[in-house]
């Protein structure tokens, strides 16, 4: 099977049939797909923490933008990922009470 990429908010993959609309969110989450820690650009060990020379500044990492150059499907070990899956998990159990 090929494996999906996956939500670095939660861990759960993302089905890429159609294209990511700027405010669409991942449904087991909620956390904006089109957002920079979603794309293959985001890095935090470069200025801007992006590996797109051209895209302009966005300073809420998490938050949906506008940015032109995104690409959905960010590589993230499975360890990053089971720690947010699992920050997740906790803040939705808080978040219901």
């Amino acid at each position: 099977s090929i494996d999906m990429p996956a939500c670095v908010f939660c861990g759960h993959e993302v089905d890429l049939e159609f294209k990511i609309g700027r405010l669409e969110e991942c449904r087991h989450c909620g956390h904006y797909l089109h957002a920079c820690m979603q794309c293959t650009f985001y890095d935090r060990s470069y200025h801007n923490k992006c590996r797109e020379n051209q895209a302009r500044l966005v300073s809420d990492k998490e938050g949906s933008n506008f940015c032109e150059f995104f690409k959905f499907g960010r590589e993230v070990d499975k360890e990053k990922a089971d720690i947010q899956k699992a920050k997740s998990d906790l803040e939705a159990i808080f978040k219901k009470g």
